[in-house]
């Protein structure tokens, strides 16, 4: 904070520093999601992934003299989601459950039916959150400088009836809308996680909103995916 020339102000802040991992990222754009259009995130990475945390500890005097010039930025997308009574934002993915029970759902591209769905759940996921449960599900991997949705199954049961298609890969201009047949249903937006009753549709697409990061021009998207996902060497 010394080095700082600025107040503390942790209910209106322009800048946010992030220090751990991911996760701790993801607490933070939700804490101040009602802020995105002026805050600036700064990831200190000292956790176990960091596909969002940017810098190292020990290169903190490098972020404070970055933030002193005309420093590069990161706008990571978003997702907007609407569930019945429920909206809000999501920086990974929103994740659509059955409780206690398969998941039974129509999945539609905007207004057009493309199947129905028996399985685990519906992962919809960011760029960015491409690379956490949507690949874990088999989805692909995208650029995190692409503006796409994109629509992994978990555990599909395919049959003669209920053939699937996935993942499919969506651009700004389209939206998921998923209308379960279950009764009862669960959501996860990241780290939040809502119990559904009755719910007839869910409508999910990438919002205008973004998460803007400090960028350091040194951590590059390919050499990332190698790190965490091939080799370190």
């Amino acid at each position: 904070m010394e080095k700082i020339n600025g107040d503390y102000d942790e209910t209106n802040p322009d800048i946010v520093f992030t220090i751990g991992g991911d996760g701790t990222v993801l607490n933070a754009v939700a804490k101040y999601s009602h802020l995105l259009d002026h805050v600036l995130f700064v990831s200190i990475h000292t956790g176990n992934l960091g596909f969002y945390t940017e810098f190292l500890p020990q290169e903190l005097d490098d972020i404070l003299n970055l933030l002193n010039t005309n420093y590069q930025i990161n706008e990571f997308s978003l997702l907007s989601y609407k569930a019945g009574a429920y909206e809000g934002l999501a920086m990974n993915e929103v994740f659509v459950s059955g409780k206690f029970k398969m998941l039974e759902a129509n999945v539609y591209i905007d207004d057009n039916l493309i199947m129905t769905t028996r399985g685990n759940g519906i992962c919809i996921s960011t760029p960015t959150g491409s690379t956490a449960y949507n690949y874990a599900l088999g989805g692909a991997i995208i650029d995190h400088d692409i503006k796409a949705v994109q629509l992994t199954l978990s555990a599909p049961f395919e049959t003669v009836k209920h053939r699937m298609a996935y993942p499919i890969v969506l651009s700004e201009k389209h939206a998921f809308i998923i209308e379960p047949k279950n009764y009862d249903c669960e959501l996860s937006a990241d780290r939040l996680h809502l119990d559904l009753h009755n719910v007839t549709k869910i409508h999910v697409r990438i919002s205008n909103k973004t998460a803007r990061f400090l960028k350091n021009v040194e951590n590059q998207f390919a050499k990332r995916i190698k790190e965490t996902f091939i080799t370190n060497d």
